[in-house]
């Protein structure tokens, strides 16, 4: 029988790859952002936003700030990276969502579970024209020696979709790319760079991002319920992990909200993740819904909080909420 061994949620976010300093050049990126989101779900411009808050995150978005964020978040990747090397993992399930990379406006399903034998790594454009920073971040980027493809746990894969069906869940299949020349997309290829090596993973996708298919919180929790007695009924000898990939909130920091997602998880208290309006879910801040899924397949574990960075990168507060955590 398959033996689910730990769990751990990371920020995908470029911000993990970088250092202090490229944070706030990052940051200058939000200024033309078209559209940036609150709690309240209200949609603002980053002058309208720099307006509202008076530039008050001036010191959060300062070099010293940054520079120790950006310290902190890279031991806590290195954490992560070494519980999973511990664990002795066979297979990896990698929760992320899609953002026009697999699941395009011709096809959205709410849950897609991939079971090909491998994922591309296909470049990302002309390495060429890539900024360093796009280099460090982008999961279709190779350096010498690189992989072009990661082994997929095909069979691991085909036994959650099956299991699926069982259950009531209609998800959505695929065993190849649609856009092969574009690579797997960033949910899975950061944890794939930065956390696995080459373990075989099993990529479920979660469409937090694009409406009008996006599955509310509760089936999220169903759905990572249902995933976990998946797993305990796989008949081959298989150490399992899980990744949560994605959050927590972004494009504006709201940190409070954040560390009352990280507080829930600790106590174990996924209703009140449930509990909060849909409208809260948008845009990056949806990704918090990978979370829950996989917070939902270790209702026996507890949580361990590694770090939480706000990761200011403007005086208005954008940027994005890092966190990083274990099930054990």
């Amino acid at each position: 029988m398959a033996d689910f061994v730990l769990a751990v949620g990371s920020s995908h976010s470029p911000m993990v790859t970088m250092d202090g300093p490229d944070w706030l050049e990052w940051g200058q990126r939000d200024l033309k952002h078209p559209m940036l989101y609150t709690l309240e779900g209200r949609h603002l411009t980053y002058d309208e936003l720099l307006a509202e808050v008076g530039g008050g995150f001036t010191h959060q978005a300062s070099l010293e700030v940054a520079a120790e964020g950006a310290t902190r978040v890279q031991s806590a990747v290195a954490t992560l990276r070494t519980a999973l090397t511990d664990a002795r993992l066979d297979a990896v399930i990698v929760v992320g969502d899609d953002q026009d990379e697999h699941l395009l406006a011709d096809n959205l399903p709410p849950f897609l579970i991939y079971w090909g034998d491998e994922i591309s790594n296909e470049s990302m454009g002309d390495p060429d024209t890539l900024t360093p920073l796009q280099r460090h971040y982008l999961p279709g980027y190779r350096e010498p020696g690189d992989a072009r493809t990661y082994p997929v746990a095909a069979g691991l894969a085909r036994h959650l979709i099956d299991s699926a069906m069982d259950a009531g869940f209609d998800v959505a299949a695929s065993a190849r790319l649609p856009q092969p020349d574009k690579g797997m997309g960033h949910a899975f290829g950061f944890p794939l760079r930065r956390l696995l090596g080459d373990v075989p993973i099993v990529p479920v996708m979660v469409n937090t991002y694009n409406p009008p298919t996006q599955p509310r919180a509760g089936r999220c929790r169903d759905f990572g319920q249902m995933l976990r007695e998946a797993i305990d009924s796989f008949d081959e000898q298989t150490r399992v992990g899980v990744v949560a990939s994605g959050g927590l909130s972004h494009f504006i920091v709201l940190e409070a909200f954040d560390r009352q997602m990280l507080a829930a998880l600790e106590a174990n208290d996924l209703d009140s993740i449930v509990a909060v309006g849909e409208e809260t879910f948008v845009a990056g801040t949806s990704e918090i819904k990978n979370w829950l899924v996989v917070a939902a397949m270790c209702s026996d574990r507890s949580f361990e909080l590694v770090d939480y960075v706000p990761g200011y990168r403007t005086p208005a507060g954008t940027g994005t909420g890092l966190a990083f955590g274990i099930w054990r």
